[in-house]
């Protein structure tokens, strides 16, 4: 009892609390700005990319389970190799690089989360569950991170365990907003992206009839 009520303690406590609301500040700000540039991001990737063809023509990316479970194994890719990279960086002691890496990553994610998006021709409730199931990666992080947080025990009496916290916090910030980014991005296409697979659906049925 004493254990759990020093963490709860820890976790409400004046520190913990100004980090909580400073994380809860930012995510309701990136849901905005995502929200309100999504038309424009997903507008930036032609409805003829060589990459969404391909995914509108492969069977596999009708069914909304395989098509999530795909975008599961790429949002882990592109994550796991990008820790691996910062990793080997803060061994060399390579000096604003990391960042240079951070930003390609995250124009890698958006640029995969488009393709799914554009290339989706199923329907509505389909997208949701391809989205649901790729963006759950990210929750899953979200949610170990928040664990942790919860759980931090100092290494030896008195130290502080502030850095670390806040180390967790901000892992927990990124990982939240990539899981939004990733569901949003996914699950929903914009008015251009549902005429523009209307008309690709309407070509598929008269190419069938023939």
């Amino acid at each position: 009892m004493d254990e759990t009520s020093n963490r709860c303690e820890r976790l409400y406590s004046k520190e913990g609390g100004y980090i909580l609301g400073i994380i809860l500040f930012l995510l309701i700000i990136a849901f905005i700005f995502i929200s309100i540039s999504r038309s424009a991001l997903v507008g930036s990737i032609n409805d003829n990319n060589r990459f969404v063809k391909w995914l509108q023509n492969s069977r596999w990316y009708q069914n909304s389970y395989l098509a999530g479970i795909v975008l599961f194994i790429a949002n882990a890719v592109l994550f796991l190799t990008t820790i691996g990279i910062l990793y080997v960086l803060m061994l060399f002691f390579i000096p604003y690089v990391h960042f240079i890496v951070m930003i390609i990553a995250i124009i890698f994610s958006v640029g995969i989360w488009i393709i799914f998006n554009k290339a989706w021709n199923g329907s509505k409730k389909e997208q949701i569950i391809m989205a649901s199931l790729g963006s759950s990666f990210y929750f899953a992080l979200t949610v170990l991170f928040v664990y942790m947080y919860v759980r931090i025990e100092p290494y030896y009496p008195g130290e502080d365990t502030f850095m670390r916290a806040l180390g967790l916090s901000l892992a927990g910030f990124v990982t939240a907003v990539a899981c939004i980014s990733c569901f949003v991005m996914t699950g929903f296409q914009t008015r251009g992206n549902l005429i523009s697979n209307g008309k690709y659906n309407s070509s598929n049925e008269a190419k069938n009839s023939l």
